[in-house]
């Protein structure tokens, strides 16, 4: 899906909050078993309405939102009634001190919500996260014609999409694909000449993105340097590091300065990443379509989780992907695809052709953020031997049985759930340590660091990959698991330095 030539975007869409006396509530149980019951508008004063909260246990609670566009007066007409469930959300998390509900959960719990049709004011906002990209490579290309075999050094230029994950501060991060930043033909010039900072002669010796609204159209020239043509980028372009990549993920991170993003605009936001996606959720593919510029798809999640080939080096690598029948071409590779929120469900990386166009991949999100995490945490401690994505390795390889769909009649969505078993285990390896066998089910894994535990869950047997992924040196590693119908926990296993190690 990476594309000769350039450009690339990214977007999302709107929800329209219908605001009604009273906010429809489905009674779930919180933290401490305490519920909310309904969320009813219960007082107008002026510009300021007066919203009160009834939990399950019979208990209220009263908070206020003040309407306005500028929360000051209503003389723009209808912004006397244009109170968001994000005001709502936002105000009730700041008043209740209760920051146990994400937006969309808060959204899908207790508010009745209509989804627009007209998605432009999200998709608007979430421009300010997305940039084309252009790679450029020193490569050598070998034809064979009626004079023999001919060889050719040349300037090679591709174009792609990718989306802001981070900005820290001294640098913006943006999320593209692996194969955008990646190419088999690149030439020990490409490396000797880097200005990407890579180590690797595959990647890109020049990144440079370009923000949404402020592109130019790169072109290779006739002028020459270090005996290649030259490309002129125009007065847009900003370039960026390899900050680091996964191939068997197809996920890469790239870098530019703050202060060169925030030049051209200081309005630039990262994306916001979603909890999940369902079979039927909305997707919307924003990319540069063809290489010809910024074009937007829509259609579905077809399936949520099914394995693609891809030949990105010289080996062929399974990938896990969702598929979606939003159309996709070259170009929007390393792009967005989101949800009906305006969140992130994945980056588009592959596609069965144009003559398919319902049938295209995405990396999942929950694969897009590991892995991001990972490499970023690795890009930023000091230590350049371990860049790239970093992981332990468990010592066991694992396998799905008991496979079943579970529908949640509240929610109106259901999900895949699988027993994940182990099938064999490394001599000496972590799993072994803590004294797992063959035919375990693993049913969590629990990291510890710094005092903070995160358990997570094993529903997929590829959640045990991405706990290797948030595993550091330092914290320790626990895995429930269930034997013969009883369910235990190991010991904790300290993770060394020794037993992490880079991977592809």
């Amino acid at each position: 899906m990476k594309n000769k030539k350039i450009i690339a975007l990214v977007a999302a869409l709107a929800i329209c909050v219908l605001l009604a006396g009273v906010l429809a509530a489905c009674a779930t149980d919180g933290q401490d078993g305490l519920g909310i019951k309904s969320i009813e508008k219960t007082g107008t004063s002026g510009l300021t309405d007066t919203y009160t909260v009834t939990y399950t246990d019979g208990s209220t609670f009263t908070f206020q939102v003040t309407n306005g566009a500028n929360g000051e007066n209503g003389a723009d007409g209808a912004d006397g009634e244009s109170v968001s469930a994000l005001d709502i959300y936002n105000q009730y998390i700041a008043s209740s001190g209760d920051d146990s509900l994400t937006y969309q959960q808060f959204i899908d719990a207790y508010m009745d919500v209509e989804v627009a049709q007209d998605n432009s004011a999200v998709i608007a906002s979430v421009l300010r996260s997305v940039a084309s990209v252009n790679t450029e490579f020193y490569e050598t290309r070998t034809s064979v014609g009626w004079g023999g075999i001919t060889t050719t050094n040349t300037t090679a230029l591709y174009s792609g999409s990718a989306v802001i994950y981070k900005i820290d501060g001294d640098y913006t991060y943006f999320i593209t694909n692996y194969h955008v930043v990646y190419s088999s033909y690149a030439n020990a010039d490409n490396l000797a000449y880097s200005e990407s900072g890579a180590s690797s002669q595959n990647i890109a010796r020049k990144i440079v993105i370009y923000l949404y609204g402020s592109e130019n159209d790169a072109k290779i020239t006739e002028s020459t340097e270090n005996n290649y043509n030259t490309v002129d980028y125009g007065s847009y372009a900003i370039e960026c590091e390899y900050a680091g990549g996964s191939e068997q993920n197809d996920i890469a991170l790239i870098r530019a300065k703050t202060s060169d993003v925030k030049a051209i605009n200081p309005d630039v936001q990262p994306v916001t990443f979603a909890d999940g996606y369902d079979v039927g959720d909305t997707a919307i593919v924003i990319g540069n379509t063809g290489g010809d510029g910024i074009s937007v798809t829509e259609g579905i999640v077809s399936v949520h989780s099914e394995y693609i080939t891809l030949q990105i080096s010289q080996q062929i690598t399974a990938h896990r992907s969702m598929r979606v029948d939003a159309s996709m071409y070259g170009g929007n590779s390393g792009g967005g695809c989101f949800n009906v929120y305006g969140e992130l469900i994945g980056v588009p990386h592959a596609g069965n052709g144009e003559e398919e166009q319902s049938i295209n991949y995405a990396v999942p999100v929950d694969t897009v953020k590991a892995v991001a995490d990972n490499i970023y945490y690795y890009a930023t401690d000091s230590d350049p031997s371990t860049s790239g994505l970093n992981a332990i390795a468990l010592g066991v390889t694992v396998t799905e049985e008991n496979s079943r769909y579970i529908y949640n009649e509240a929610t109106g969505s259901g999900e895949i759930v699988t027993q994940t078993v182990i099938q064999s285990i490394t001599s000496g390896g972590i799993a072994e340590q803590l004294g797992l066998q063959t035919g375990d089910i693993i049913t969590s894994i629990t990291l510890t660091s710094g005092g903070t535990s995160t358990q997570i869950s094993i529903d997929r047997n590829y959640m045990v990959t991405y706990a290797t992924y948030a595993a550091k040196a330092g914290d320790t590693i626990a895995v429930s698991y269930t034997r013969g119908g009883t369910p235990n926990t190991t010991a904790a296993h300290t993770v060394t330095a020794a037993e992490i190690t880079v991977v592809g």
